[in-house]
């Protein structure tokens, strides 16, 4: 090799190591640092059912409408307005002067490349089945896009928030593969690197068509240990984690750096039971064991006593905040001897055991916990379990997708913005759904009676026979709808959202 060659590789690996100008000029000041336990599968909200994946696609991307947490009402985003034509036309205004992350300009073609990309079943997108009454995108011009659905179709506005609007020229140009690491959206901020399992860096985007964030940068860094995030809250090393433990709380209050924010967030805790047989034959295709499970467990005294009241129990899946939500249908009590009985009729006298997959609580606090304490509660009725523990959220939810999860396993399931009770019923209790162990055919006709009819009234009845089904079914073991638990640094003003979507493009620097 030449002196020449020799200098320029030199060189060439210098240029590499030095970062670009203006990450060297990030500073504390104008940096907002996040905490998450585990990474994201990819920069594909649409191709994710993370919820890092989704919460960290409401920083970079847009979607055509927004829900306003205060209010609760939906409003406008990248669509300015929508109106019915009729029962199954929606029509759809744009707002204008809006640009992708690379200049292009946001216009109706990305609207229906976007719906199109989801919609198509070969592309296999997690999202397909909140949009499948959705049976195609007309562009109408430019700044105007009309939607013809199956029929009517109720969730129709509630869906515009869950969809984060992505560019045709990259649908078209760059592909798939591409788009699952390089995000190019329209939002607040922008991906500029991402080391996996490590961190994230996202910098401000100054063409921005709504309000700029306060923080010219946000890092994401990957924790996978609790006791280090809080150890690197309380130190300043960062400004926001979620989850945390409720054992924890008082540490983070007394520390003088840190607080802990907490709200009833859209999510719903439970252990899904195997009663479709896709991790094979097993106990729980019988719905007498499914019902001991139920009445084994004390969750009201689990509740009080493992995660100081930071839930709200739950007679099924569906979360008290969801609309369709029936408070009449109650919650299983604990009753051991009924739980025995059962047991015994199903042919198990001197009890059973059974594999439990477990994962760690990315997002529910105390998950460890709590599920000690429901196994402890199990065992007293004569169900044993074999627990797997799989660290890392992505790979479980994986092995959940893949037919590969034990007879019972820990789940719990965010609506996100759509704070509707299909947004869990279709998805993890309808057969044939890739999170679903749960397989009725009753349950599946009202479902799609309930995304059918636009009368509000009509709709919540639907929705009342659908929880007396799966209650009196035993079909999961029912848990709680959860509150959720941030530490959050003294040094900004943040409060926890309900939906649990961290968008830190409304972090400020608090006033001293």
């Amino acid at each position: 090799m030449t002196r020449a060659a020799t200098l320029g590789s030199m060189l060439l690996l210098i240029l590499m190591l030095v970062p670009p100008a203006s990450l060297e000029a990030q500073t504390k000041d104008d940096t907002i640092v996040y905490g998450l336990q585990s990474d994201v599968q990819n920069w594909d909200p649409p191709n994710s059912v993370l919820r890092e994946s989704i919460i960290l696609g409401y920083n970079v991307f847009d979607h055509l409408a927004l829900r306003d947490l205060k209010t609760g009402k939906v409003g406008p985003s990248l669509a300015v307005s929508w109106k019915n034509l009729d029962d199954s036309t929606w029509e759809v205004k744009l707002r204008g002067g809006v640009k992708f992350h690379d200049g292009t300009p946001f216009s109706a073609r990305d609207v229906k490349a976007t719906f199109d990309r989801v919609l198509n079943p070969e592309n296999k997108l997690t999202a397909r089945g909140n949009h499948a009454k959705i049976k195609s995108v007309e562009v109408v011009d430019d700044l105007t896009v009309r939607f013809k659905t199956d029929g009517a179709y109720p969730l129709f506005v509630e869906r515009l928030t869950a969809q984060v609007m992505q560019s045709d020229k990259v649908i078209r140009e760059k592909g798939h593969e591409w788009m699952q690491e390089n995000p190019v959206g329209t939002g607040p901020y922008k991906l500029v690197k991402w080391a996996k399992k490590q961190e994230h860096l996202l910098v401000r985007n100054d063409d921005y068509w709504g309000p700029k964030p306060a923080f010219k940068y946000v890092r994401i860094r990957i924790i996978p240990e609790q006791a280090t995030q809080i150890a690197e809250l309380i130190s300043g090393g960062v400004d926001i984690i979620k989850a945390v433990p409720p054992d924890q709380m008082d540490v983070i209050n007394k520390s003088g750096q840190a607080r802990t924010s907490t709200s009833p967030i859209l999510r719903t805790a439970f252990i899904q039971l195997d009663q479709a047989g896709r991790s094979g034959k097993n106990p729980f295709q019988d719905r007498r064991v499914r019902l001991a499970a139920n009445l084994a467990v004390d969750m009201d005294s689990i509740i009080k006593h493992v995660i100081n009241g930071l839930g709200d129990r739950t007679a099924t899946t569906i979360n008290p905040m969801a609309f369709g939500f029936d408070p009449s249908v109650k919650p299983y009590k604990q009753d051991l001897a009924q739980a025995k009985k059962l047991l015994t009729e199903a042919g198990f006298p001197n009890g059973l055991e059974v594999g439990l997959m477990s994962t760690g609580p990315t997002v529910e606090p105390g998950l460890i916990q709590t599920t000690e304490a429901i196994v402890a509660d199990l065992a007293k009725a004569g169900i044993r379990t074999k627990q797997r523990f799989v660290g890392e959220v992505g790979p479980f939810t994986n092995l959940v997708r893949d037919n590969k999860a034990d007879p019972m396993f820990t789940w719990s399931w965010g609506y996100y913005s759509v704070f509707d009770a299909d947004a869990i019923l279709y998805d993890v209790m309808t057969c044939d759904q890739p999170y679903s162990y749960y397989c009725n055919k009753a349950l599946d006709d009202l479902v799609i009676q309930g995304r059918s009819t636009l009368d509000t009234k009509k709709r919540a009845e639907i929705y009342a026979k659908a929880q007396k089904l799966i209650h009196d079914d035993a079909a999961y073991l029912y848990k709680w709808g959860l509150r959720g638990v941030w530490g959050v640094s003294n040094r900004i003003d943040y409060e926890a959202p309900k939906d649990e979507i961290d968008r830190m493009f409304v972090v400020t620097p608090r006033k001293k």
